[in-house]
């Protein structure tokens, strides 16, 4: 599971500046010069703590791939580093081990899964549309018992 530790002790060991920007375009934005990094988070944007961890984690994904692009980039280049950074949260912290154990404990909306991982909806939803639609896992056998025989879940 994802900590800002996790992103911090990252960014230490590999000198990644970590710089508070406002009036950054997006509450987190990840730079490279020359290949050194650094990390712009504009807090003014920043609502919650679990905001903060979202932004933290896709950004680490970002440094972690190398996947960037300039600001100006088509469509297709900018969305593809975009996806290239989730795919690598998808794969190291929100792995399908992590849902299984999720869905074990009892969490069946994507609501509950924001608040087990404490990471935004978004990101969730992403990470499970990766697991399904990319890899083809199926979650339905770990759909959690149902209260007065009534249950919603995330997927269909």
């Amino acid at each position: 599971m994802f900590e800002i530790s996790d992103f911090y002790d990252y960014c230490k060991a590999n000198h990644v500046d970590v710089i508070p920007y406002a009036g950054c375009p997006q509450p987190g934005a990840t730079v490279r010069d020359q290949g050194f990094y650094a990390v712009f988070l504009d807090f003014t944007k920043i609502r919650s703590t679990r905001l903060l961890r979202g932004i933290c984690c896709h950004e680490l994904g970002h440094i972690a791939t190398g996947a960037l692009h300039k600001v100006d980039s088509p469509y297709e280049l900018v969305e593809r580093s975009e996806y290239r950074a989730a795919r690598w949260v998808t794969e190291n912290y929100l792995t399908e081990d992590a849902f299984r154990t999720a869905f074990r404990e009892g969490c069946a909306e994507l609501w509950q899964l924001a608040e087990y991982f404490d990471l935004p909806e978004g990101v969730i939803a992403d990470a499970l549309t990766y697991w399904k639609e990319r890899k083809g896992v199926d979650f339905t056998e770990q759909t959690p018992p149902c209260a007065g025989g009534v249950c919603f879940t995330y997927w269909p």
